[in-house]
């Protein structure tokens, strides 16, 4: 799932259309992978510490690392919060802290996703 603003736009999907077009792709295969798997690799997935129910995608394409930012919600499923690209070992805090306020609104209003496909 993706997070909608209240205006109806899909940061993800915004995120998504600024990349090359290889490279979005390969971030939806590996979406499409894990999401027929029980146990995602921990080399593919992990939760931040300092952003409380903040997990990342580590998706490496062409020498760059790409890091889409979600949440889990009730039953498992997975809400895409925003994209984000890792430079010098580190993700930008302006794209954590969009991705935590984002969590925080799909908390109060679970309504505000679509599919991400």
């Amino acid at each position: 799932m993706d997070y909608l603003e209240p205006s109806g736009r899909n940061p993800m999907a915004e995120w998504q259309a600024g990349l090359l077009p290889d490279a979005s792709a390969a971030i939806d295969a590996r979406l499409l992978q894990m999401e027929g798997m029980l146990k995602w690799p921990e080399k593919w997935v992990s939760s931040y510490e300092t952003y409380e129910g903040i997990i990342e995608f580590r998706i490496p394409f062409n020498r760059v690392q790409y890091r889409p930012l979600a949440m889990y919600s009730p039953g498992r499923t997975v809400i895409l919060l925003s994209g984000a690209i890792e430079k010098g070992g580190k993700i930008p805090t302006r794209d954590l802290e969009n991705a935590a306020t984002r969590r925080k609104t799909v908390l109060r209003e679970p309504y505000r996703v679509r599919a991400h496909f």
